[in-house]
């Protein structure tokens, strides 16, 4: 404040000011590790940023603050920052110095304006005190001495666009205050937050056609010279020192990648090894076949790779016969839809932890586990199946598995179960009664071999959109009873080989099947072994209709042959025998009765 005293007034005649000044701006810059065997060019993310305070120098008229009804001043400031940085900025204040009061400018004065002690609102702070408070913070804080900055805002992500904050400087004045120019500068610093290059790999079909060159002597499919194999890459591990990567490598990055990936053979261990100055490698959303057809293949290390942005893990490590360990367990699957044939064929494979797995996304889990032969158990508790389509073969012939709980399982969206527990030989119990089946339109071999099944129960099953069911509960060897009681088969067109080699059921409830769309039924109860087949009576009711079935015969001969072929001990309802009949065909198809031979039984 600037003026005389007067004796006669309380007016103050001069002014109060104090300054702002924008000292610097501190741009942190990320400083990229170069690797001396790239002849390639990537991305490379450079992180910018600026930032400007609205007003340089602030001059307050004291007089008008004395002479205000509170005695108090609230000046605004705009803070304005841009950056592209990945992982946004930090701003911070202090004073210029260690002395956080307003200083007046007079040599031989000593009075100044101190900052406030603590957070208070403006309305109660002390006379002749000053402080700072951002956006729209109820208090205010001290002024920071230079020693001491205090960090004003700190982002996470880059801004879009300016990101603009106010800053507001506040202060109380009172009459006793000493005349003159009262000023002190205030330090705002920027500074962009430590980013890491991102690296990012490759899509799984391009890792895969690079990785496999290393391998100079390729095999095939036994039997099918079209699907090649590359058993001579055992490992797959992390190189972490420099000095180890050998002049010739391999790019395997991305092309959005900020980091190098680079790749080598080393022939004498058949271990392919990668390094990244980058201690997190993303793995592309593009997973497809990364892994697949690594016969030779026992271990792959899979710690450095982040898959929260993965989207599509179809074949991922499909066909390693020889893959002894995999360690999934800190997979992030949180975006990923696609899981099919995720573990397909992973044969020497005895333990698999998919127990921390998000599938809340996850549409189409087909073949996820199929032949996956040595595992005895799959913790499935906490999958979340409510947005999976397609379920064919899941479980297919993962025949050491000992049993399955899946009370979780919501398959409200499922529409095909093809093949869903095919094969699944070592399961003696299997609880479905949770499953919703409402829009499952195919069931054709769901059960096949299950070969140890002494029950089932399905009477829950909706089935009205179901259209095959073929050989559904072929060579079922050991069921001994089975509850179809609830089945709507009105949509059904094909039932060949149904019940085939099912030899253990004494009875078979079909009184709910009606069958008016179905045009084959080839096979549908044919035993191989009619020694042991134990079928002694049919239920049906006059709804199992085979007119279609016969309409369709005159196109295709073969179509509903063979019916009850070999079967020795079925009798119909009124004593119509299986064991007489030479060629049991689907005439037989009917409730017998006087003048209607037939090998079904009405239902009492």
């Amino acid at each position: 404040m600037q003026g005389q005293k007067s004796q006669t007034s309380n007016s103050r005649g001069g002014w109060f000011s104090w300054e702002l000044k924008f000292l610097g701006l501190f741009l942190g810059l990320i400083s990229f590790s170069n690797l001396i065997l790239t002849s390639n060019t990537f991305a490379l993310f450079v992180p910018t940023l600026s930032a400007s305070v609205d007003q340089a120098n602030l001059q307050v008229n004291g007089n008008q603050v004395i002479n205000s009804t509170d005695q108090t001043k609230e000046i605004p400031l705009r803070l304005n920052v841009e950056t592209n940085n990945r992982t946004g900025y930090t701003a911070t204040i202090s004073s210029s110095s260690e002395n956080t009061s307003l200083v007046n400018s007079n040599p031989a004065s000593t009075n100044q304006i101190p900052s406030i002690s603590s957070n208070l609102n403006l309305s109660d702070f002390n006379a002749n005190t000053w402080g700072y408070k951002l956006n729209n913070s109820a208090s205010y804080s001290p002024i920071p001495a230079l020693s001491a900055p205090i960090n004003l805002l700190q982002t996470t992500n880059k801004t879009n666009g300016l990101d603009s904050n106010t800053l507001s400087v506040g202060m109380k004045l009172s009459q006793n205050l000493e005349s003159g120019t009262y000023s002190n500068t205030l330090v705002f610093s920027f500074i962009s937050n430590p980013y890491t290059p991102k690296a990012i790999m490759m899509r799984g079909l391009d890792f895969h056609s690079r990785i496999v060159r290393f391998d100079s002597n390729p095999g095939h499919v036994n039997g099918h010279p079209e699907i090649p194999t590359y058993p001579n890459i055992v490992h797959i591990k992390r190189e972490r020192n420099t000095s180890n990567i050998p002049t010739s490598t391999i790019n395997i990055e991305a092309d959005n990648s900020e980091a190098e990936i680079k790749a080598w053979f080393d022939l004498a261990t058949k271990t392919v090894y990668w390094y990244s100055v980058s201690e997190k490698v993303y793995l592309n959303p593009d997973c497809v076949d990364m892994f697949t057809h690594f016969t030779g293949m026992t271990d792959i290390d899979l710690s450095s790779f982040d898959t929260s942005e993965v989207e599509d893990m179809n074949s991922m490590f499909y066909f390693n016969f020889a893959l002894e360990k995999l360690d999934v367990s800190k997979f992030d699957t949180s975006r990923v839809r696609i899981m099919s044939a995720m573990f397909d064929n992973l044969t020497s494979l005895k333990e698999l932890d998919v127990s921390n797995f998000n599938t809340s996304n996850v549409e189409n889990m087909r073949f996820m586990f199929y032949n996956a032969n040595k595992m005895k158990k799959l913790n499935l508790s906490h999958f979340d199946t409510g947005n999976v389509k397609d379920m064919e073969g899941m479980f297919a012939y993962a025949s050491s598995l000992e049993s399955l709980n899946l009370s979780n399982f919501n398959t409200s969206r499922v529409t095909n179960m093809r093949e869903m527990f095919a094969g699944t030989a070592s399961l003696q119990s299997l609880n479905l009664s949770s499953f919703n089946t409402s829009n499952v339109v195919n069931m054709s071999g769901m059960f096949v071999d299950a070969s140890s099944l002494q029950s089932l129960d399905l009477s829950s099953f909706d089935t009205r959109k179901v259209v095959d069911m073929q050989v559904m509960f072929y060579r079922m060897a050991s069921l001994k009873t089975l509850n179809l009681t609830s089945f709507n088969t009105e949509n059904v067109e094909n039932m060949s080989n149904m019940f085939a080699q099912t030899d253990g059921l004494e009875e078979l409830d079909l009184s709910s099947f009606k069958t008016p769309k179905v045009k084959t039924f080839r096979a549908m109860f044919y035993t191989h072994y009619p020694e042991s087949n134990k079928l002694r009576r049919i239920y049906a009711s006059s709804d199992f209709d085979i007119s279609t079935a016969i309409a369709f015969s005159a196109t295709d001969a073969l179509a509903n042959t063979e019916i009850f072929w070999q079967m020795k001990n079925l009798v119909g309802g009124n004593g119509t025998r299986s064991a007489n009949n030479s060629t049991p065909g689907i005439y037989l198809l009917k409730i017998d009765r006087p003048g209607v031979p037939g090998l079904f039984t009405r239902k009492p």
